[in-house]
């Protein structure tokens, strides 16, 4: 190219262009490469620990395509329809037990908490597929239960040192839903094999999971503790390519030699406000649990084999299904409605429907009738229950309480969630057996009548959380002890 110069004469400027391979390619995919890898490194691990939850999927809706076999002439272990209930128990007995302790860490840190869990629930399926006597059935749910109670808060701890705080609640969120996969794959299985099968599949299943958590990348705060500071700098390096190094090391070392003390019941209690919001939330759990979803899940097969419904065995697959489905819409998307008003439309729709399930059996409709008329009621029921009544209380513990006081109250729930669980399906089985089956969905209907009036009058329509910040400023003072 030429130009004149100041003196008149013209100057040549040469120009040269590079050909590249990637010279049409934007700069941002160059960024988006190192971000996608350390999504990855977040990721993969985070979710491979949660796979713990699928071996437990399979035990609890191991009771509905069992039950018929169990309490029937030709059962390998023979057991009554009144230990039936105790026997679905157990398991919720055991978890129960295991969240005590979740939030307990062995020294090193919580890859080996989930690895001890793990080796609980492949010793629960070992147990049950050599049961001779109820008691090993008891025995199997049991140690399963505790496995994974424990499992779970340790699971969230892995996840948390794992990931950055935008990604930690997502990945938390999910966890339950790694569970009902494996709930709904024991209602596909289970009508289709015997009892040894199925407890062998579900040994397999376990294995493989065990396998995985033994080989999870520790964190970088366990190899820390393990004083492996070239492995720590070398993981931070892919969980946070963009951060420091020494930064990092430092903030984490820092975190750990804070001891956060949990506030606890008593803490709690002296707070007029938080103490009326856990009442509240307690109530709330009561109606949920006592409205009829556990029971009916435990003994889906059963309910519909007794209501006369054709191919009780894929009708039950459908409930299963159906209730994951709910679950997963509960967790999008009645988040975003106003609460009460999702907890009486709810309500209000189980309260309908429970009449319907009354009626049906009552006035034997399947038999004279419609042969399909209580699925499409239980179905009914199982989505409008789920998607109000039954998600919406686990959401208010982040609406009601400040964020030192959620551990304790998550906690305060899962115990209280699985010991109604208990209690509700022998109720169940005890007025199934003793008198009909509409009565126990009497219960559940007069249940759900308290719940609505209870929603009404003393539910909030919106919710202030400016006070219960200031609450938790109060408290940091509390919460940072030095060790």
């Amino acid at each position: 190219m030429q130009k004149p110069s100041k003196n008149g004469k013209n100057e040549v400027t040469y120009m040269f262009e590079m050909q590249t391979e990637n010279q049409n390619v934007p700069y941002q995919d160059f960024e988006l490469v190192p971000k996608i890898k350390h999504g990855i490194w977040q990721l993969f691990p985070s979710i491979c620990a949660s796979l713990t939850c699928v071996p437990f999927g399979l035990m609890l809706g191991w009771p509905s395509p069992t039950y018929p076999n169990l309490v029937g002439l030709d059962s390998p272990i023979p057991i009554t329809m009144g230990q039936s209930a105790m026997v679905a128990g157990f398991l919720m007995f055991g978890v129960s037990f295991g969240t005590i302790f979740s939030r307990k860490m062995f020294r090193i840190g919580p890859k080996f908490g989930i690895i001890f869990g793990n080796i609980c629930i492949v010793l629960g399926w070992v147990i049950m597929w050599q049961a001779n006597a109820i008691y090993g059935l008891l025995a199997s749910r049991l140690l399963l239960g505790t496995g994974h109670g424990y499992a779970m808060g340790q699971i969230k701890i892995y996840i948390h040192e794992m990931t950055e705080d935008d990604l930690t609640g997502t990945l938390i969120k999910h966890l339950n839903f790694y569970g009902l996969f494996g709930f709904v794959m024991a209602y596909a299985m289970g009508p289709f094999v015997d009892f040894r099968q199925y407890a062998w599949v579900s040994l397999i299943v376990a294995s493989g999971v065990l396998l995985i958590a033994i080989f999870l990348p520790a964190t970088p705060r366990e190899l820390i503790r393990a004083s492996k500071m070239p492995d720590a700098r070398k993981l931070i390096m892919f969980l946070k390519p963009e951060s420091d190094v020494d930064s990092e090391l430092c903030k984490i070392m820092e975190k750990m030699t804070v001891k956060l003390e949990d506030p606890g019941f008593t803490k709690l209690m002296r707070d007029r406000e938080l103490r009326t919001n856990l009442i509240k939330l307690t109530f709330l759990l009561i109606c949920q649990q006592y409205s009829g979803v556990p029971p009916t899940l435990v003994y889906t097969q059963i309910i519909y084999i007794q209501s006369k419904v054709p191919y009780p065995e894929f009708f039950s697959m459908g409930h299963a299904v159906l209730f994951l489905f709910c679950n997963i819409l509960g967790t999008y998307v009645s988040s975003r409605f106003n609460r009460k008003v999702t907890l009486l439309v709810s309500s209000g729709g189980v309260i309908v429907l429970l009449m319907c399930e009354v009626a049906v059996i009552y006035y034997k409709v399947n038999e004279q009738y419609f042969s399909y008329a209580s699925v499409i009621v239980l179905y009914l029921f199982i989505c409008v229950h789920t998607l109000g009544l039954g998600s919406i209380p686990f959401m208010l513990i982040h609406d009601w309480f400040p964020p030192n006081y959620r551990g304790f109250v998550t906690n305060y729930f899962i115990i209280l969630f699985n010991i109604l669980a208990l209690t509700i399906t022998k109720t169940f089985q005890v007025l199934m057996t003793q008198f009909s089956l509409f009565m126990p969905f009497l219960l559940f209907l007069g249940v759900v009548v308290f719940a609505f009036i209870f929603i009404l009058f003393f539910i909030p329509y919106s919710f202030q959380k400016t006070s219960f910040y200031q609450t938790n400023i109060r408290e940091c003072t509390d919460m940072r002890v030095k060790k």
